[in-house]
């Protein structure tokens, strides 16, 4: 092959490898690797960015080298586009990438994936748990999200059934619609869209004090309380049996004037909201995301929402908790709000969920990074 022609092949080659590392260095440097890979993978990229680096090194090397003779026999394995328009197709295919990523705005996930992907109604991750801490594992106890049935509840280790954070494919999510929707016949399952269901009625905020046993602690007390201490939370929320990853952030939850569901803590919080549902029931709470409206929601109610990232941005998915209020209506979609008010329980299809009462709403911008992601150790609680 002519000289002539080596060099350019070897020169596009070259810029391809350092465009590569050069946009992988633009999108770290500019701190916006978090809006496509999750923050456990960057150090993979970190790890991606010096082998590109090694690589164009390589290529530009070889551009200047004069030796193009080979050690092997097999110079035919070697071969490059011998055409312009396949040198066209082959080396646009990896430039397009290249100023895809430069020129392209970046831009968050938002109420369009959403309404493609379904935000997850009512998970079933609290109600497995629910129905590993009875140790029965039957429908009926998994009816219980409260953890309870009959008896004194089974620690998780009989069961044979690993709850550990590691472990939930999704966070539960507590969003609902109103009377306007329709009742799902069937239970919802994290990978099915989010369809509007009724909300069947309104448990008292004083719920739990009346029934002290009919919450997630499975214990004949009056209930929590927060002239209680650590040590007694940690006791009370103990008996369901979710362990002691729940037990801790639900006693810490329950110990703050507003429950601030930060990003640190959003998916677990959820979690354990919906475990300890009625212990939480009356509580004032406050959390950021963005404005989502699911069909079917009045014109008072709005779902404010996060993106929750296990790898990268193509296996996102949608949690958030359902806000009434007064001021719902003039919120744009995909606005950032701050949002305050009180849990109240509800009951649909059985199960029991709360709703963001009465919320006081604020206009706030989208954080840095605006997915949330789950925590493999211990929570933290702290904003």
């Amino acid at each position: 092959m002519e000289q002539t022609n080596w060099t350019r092949h070897y020169l596009m080659r070259s810029l391809i490898l350092a465009g590569f590392a050069a946009l992988l260095s633009y999108l770290i440097w500019t701190e916006k690797l978090g809006h496509y890979l999750a923050p456990k993978l960057h150090m993979l990229s970190y790890v991606t960015l010096g082998i590109l680096v090694i690589l164009t090194i390589v290529s530009v090397r070889q551009l200047f080298s004069k030796n193009r003779a080979y050690e092997c026999d097999c110079e035919e394995a070697h071969q490059v586009p011998r055409t312009r328009w396949g040198s066209l197709v082959i080396y646009s295919l990896f430039l397009l990438p290249i100023f895809m990523g430069f020129f392209m705005p970046d831009k968050i996930l938002g109420s369009a994936v959403a309404e493609n992907r379904g935000v997850t109604l009512l998970s079933s991750d609290a109600r497995k748990l629910a129905a590993v801490a009875t140790g029965a594992g039957q429908p009926e106890a998994a009816s219980q999200p409260s953890g309870e049935q009959g008896g004194q509840a089974a620690p998780p280790e009989q069961t044979g059934e690993d709850t550990s954070p590691s472990q939930q494919a999704n966070a539960p999510v507590v969003v609902e619609t109103t009377g306007e929707g329709q009742k799902g016949d069937q239970q919802q399952t994290p990978q099915q869209s989010a369809q509007p269901q009724a909300i069947e009625q309104a448990v008292p905020a004083d719920a739990t004090a009346a029934n002290p046993t009919a919450s997630g602690t499975a214990q004949a007390t009056s209930g929590a309380s927060p002239s209680m201490t650590d040590e007694e939370l940690k006791r009370y929320f103990s008996g369901g049996g979710f362990g002691d990853f729940y037990t801790d952030i639900a006693a810490s939850m329950y110990r703050q004037p507003v429950i601030s569901l930060h990003d640190k803590i959003f998916l677990d919080g959820l979690t354990t909201l919906e475990l300890y549902a009625k212990d939480f029931a009356g509580k004032q709470l406050e959390t950021l995301g963005f404005v989502y409206r699911e069909p079917g929601l009045g014109d008072k109610q709005f779902v404010v929402a996060r993106f929750s990232v296990t790898c990268c941005t193509a296996d996102a998915s949608v949690f958030g908790i359902l806000v009434e209020s007064e001021d719902a209506g003039k919120w744009a979609k995909d606005s950032w709000v701050k949002v305050q008010g009180k849990l109240e329980l509800r009951q649909v299809d059985g199960y029991d969920m709360l709703v963001l009462k009465d919320a006081k709403i604020q206009a706030v911008k989208a954080p840095k990074d605006p997915y949330v992601y789950y925590s493999y150790e211990a929570a933290d609680i702290t904003p």
